[in-house]
């Protein structure tokens, strides 16, 4: 097989799985009622279904990132794509809740090694003159994936059930198996050092204690947390003692870079909290379907699409601070609509998608580049982890927030299901405190952008 034909090859792999994780993210959200009405959930349960494959993908993604890439990323694929079959064969046929779980363990373990792997071989393998027009393909395909997520998994849960859900993604998960059975090809990263496996297990066990307390902090899991910190403690301290530290944590230092993983923290975390309430609110207040759901949640993605076509090109004129101000700006007034949702007409909520679509659109893109320019190239690698890494956070958190709220205020009932009150205050107390984390994120970059 000649060169151009392997590029070819590479691009759809890449194509094919930036689409899945962009699908497997979200389509389980529309189902959850679904899902919930079917086992017999509780509200905690219930979210845990997501919060379990959100702690998992965010927990292993760096580590398992770094050893993927040294012992051979085409490998560690074809065994992620196996697994990722399997666990979602095991969602689809599960007989209780405690399967659903472990299935959603395994898709997140396959999930991080996917999502640490996507771009790198498309990068290691297609030479410089053709690897933008090849990232720019594969972002369309994600946007794809992005936008029918929740479109299609509400008429399949509302046609065919739920657990046909799962079944969906394998299909592309096997072909995507095959082309890479039928290139017969490795890709490494030359130069990685794997020495520091102790800072590797200590991070690991930080971030699944830190937000699993954060998720069951209704349930007096205080010292989870404290324990998750202490391990943080012992982590900082050993990565800053030795010779070859995994975790380089002098980025750390740069103000720009601090700012911009916080901004894509809290974007991350309203957008997703935002968009998972709302959810709620039209199936379990209004009384939609998960099909009609899926399609009012549509307007989101596809707003992303439009706008994130010009806004890279946007911020080679215009800062990115500032780009990524305006759509923060998009945001908040998108969680403040839905703060009043239970008084505002259905349109305005429509309008709320859409600019959380912009919003998302204008942020993603410009915010990136701002991160990783303030690294040298040594650290990229690091960086590019570090920032999907606290996206991901800031989804899992948010989450975890709107969790332990509900407990406080759900009592003896335990479904979100004929309970609008106790859906209603817990939702509101959230998207307040997202509307202060905003706020936060928008000052930091507009001071930032003056100090300058």
């Amino acid at each position: 097989m000649n060169k151009i034909v392997e590029d070819k090859w590479v691009t759809i792999i890449g194509c094919l799985l930036l689409f899945s994780v962009q699908f497997i993210a979200n389509m389980v959200i529309v189902a959850l009622p679904s899902m919930s009405s079917n086992l017999h959930l509780d509200f905690e349960m219930e979210n845990a279904i997501n919060l379990v494959f959100l702690i998992t993908s965010v927990s292993l993604m760096v580590p398992l990132g770094t050893y993927v890439s040294k012992y051979g990323i085409g490998r560690y694929l074809k065994i992620s794509l196996l697994l990722m079959i399997f666990a979602l064969l095991l969602s689809a046929f599960a007989a209780d809740i405690n399967m659903i779980m472990f299935s959603r363990f395994l898709q997140g373990i396959a999930t991080a090694v996917i999502n640490s792997s996507m771009y790198v071989i498309v990068t290691l393998q297609l030479p410089s003159d053709r690897l933008g027009s090849a990232l720019g393909i594969m972002g369309s395909c994600g946007y794809v994936g992005l936008c029918l997520s929740n479109t299609v998994s509400g008429f399949i849960v509302y046609y065919f059930g739920w657990r046909v859900i799962f079944l969906v993604l394998i299909p592309v998960y096997i072909v995507t198996l095959l082309i890479l059975i039928k290139l017969d090809k490795e890709w490494y990263i030359d130069g990685i050092e794997i020495s520091d496996h102790v800072g590797s297990i200590l991070y690991v066990i930080f971030m699944i204690l830190f937000l699993y307390g954060i998720a069951r902090l209704d349930n007096n899991n205080l010292e989870v947390i404290i324990a998750s910190l202490v391990i943080f403690g012992i982590f900082v301290y050993f990565e800053r003692h030795i010779s070859n530290p995994r975790y380089d944590l002098r980025i750390f230092r740069n103000l720009k870079y601090l700012i911009g993983n916080y901004s894509a923290f809290v974007m991350y975390a309203m957008a997703f909290i935002a968009s998972y309430i709302l959810n709620f609110y039209l199936q379990y207040v209004l009384g939609y379907d998960s099909r009609w759901t899926g399609l009012f949640l549509l307007s989101t993605p596809v707003a992303v699409v439009f706008v994130s076509s010009f806004a890279g090109k946007l911020a080679d004129r215009v800062d990115e601070r500032i780009i990524s101000s305006i759509a923060l700006v998009f945001i908040l007034i998108d969680v403040l609509l839905l703060f009043f949702m239970d008084v505002v007409p259905l349109y305005m909520l429509l309008v709320a998608c859409i600019l959380q679509g912009i919003g998302h659109g204008l942020f993603s893109s410009p915010n990136n580049r701002f991160v990783l320019t303030q690294v040298s190239e040594k650290d990229l690698s690091n960086a590019s982890a570090v920032l999907s890494t606290s996206k991901d956070v800031g989804k899992s958190i948010s989450l975890a927030m709107f969790t332990v709220i509900s407990g406080f205020f759900m009592g003896s009932a335990n479904t979100y299901d004929g309970n609008v009150s106790a859906f209603l205050l817990p939702s509101k107390i959230t998207l307040a405190i997202s509307l202060l984390l905003g706020i936060s994120a928008l000052i930091l970059l507009i001071l930032n952008r003056l100090k300058d």
